[in-house]
């Protein structure tokens, strides 16, 4: 597989789209794994716990080991993340996910706490209106969104 450049998070009902860079350098395994399950077309929802965070559960459940891992996420970054059932409060099975964080108050969490994810792309500085989407999710809900690799 060719390593795509970037990846493309489209709110295709709000005509909002934003483009993600991927960082092959600092988190290899985790573009690779998650550009092999790629594209993928569902329902994305905001965060409960997690401030400025929208993720969208992955049809396929990848496992990828900590990589460039942290809690400590910063507006603009894209992360990845699998739980097992069980593994914490409310997950009652397994599941993979995308996320991404679309202002400065965000970290990620779950019931007990910060949560770490790895971060494997940054959105580019034109997402403004992507993540207007995003903050209306809070009061609107769930909005179809797509997530597709971009050769170039």
């Amino acid at each position: 597989m060719n390593q795509p450049a970037a990846l493309l998070f489209t709110f295709f009902e709000e005509q909002a789209a934003a483009r993600a860079n991927l960082l092959w350098e600092v988190a290899p395994k985790t573009c690779s794994e998650v550009c092999n399950v790629l594209p993928s077309v569902g329902k994305s929802h905001h965060g409960i716990y997690s401030g400025s965070e929208c993720v969208q559960i992955l049809e396929t459940l990848i496992r990828v080991d900590p990589e460039n891992a942290t809690s400590s996420v910063s507006k603009g970054q894209v992360g990845f993340t699998w739980m097992a059932a069980g593994s914490v409060y409310g997950v009652e099975e397994d599941f993979a996910e995308i996320c991404w964080f679309y202002d400065i108050d965000a970290e990620p969490r779950m019931w007990g706490g910060p949560f770490e994810v790895n971060i494997f792309a940054e959105f580019s500085s034109d997402a403004d209106d992507f993540f207007a989407v995003c903050r209306r999710m809070r009061r609107e809900g769930v909005k179809p969104l797509r997530i597709e690799k971009v050769d170039d």
